[in-house]
């Protein structure tokens, strides 16, 4: 028989020994929280919301970074030919 590994929450990056990038993994549970306190699920789920804003604002610096590295899109040039 084997165990069942209790969910976590959190963001777990993992290094990757070549490449440019390491990896990202959010773990986001979703228990049932009907037998908890409503005072309880309420903090549950801000903790929840601020968990998801932090992923938000590691997409928005990967998003920069991306953009930056864009090349710039080339303007066409007039050419007058005689």
């Amino acid at each position: 028989m084997s165990e069942e590994k209790e969910p976590t929450i959190g963001l777990d990056i993992e290094e990757q020994t070549e490449g440019p990038f390491d990896l990202l993994r959010l773990t986001l549970p979703l228990p049932r929280l009907l037998f908890l306190p409503k005072e309880t699920r309420n903090h549950l789920r801000a903790a929840h919301r601020e968990h998801l804003l932090a992923l938000r604002s590691i997409l928005d610096q990967a998003i920069e970074q991306v953009e930056k590295t864009e090349k710039p899109k080339r303007k066409a040039e007039r050419v007058e030919v005689e």
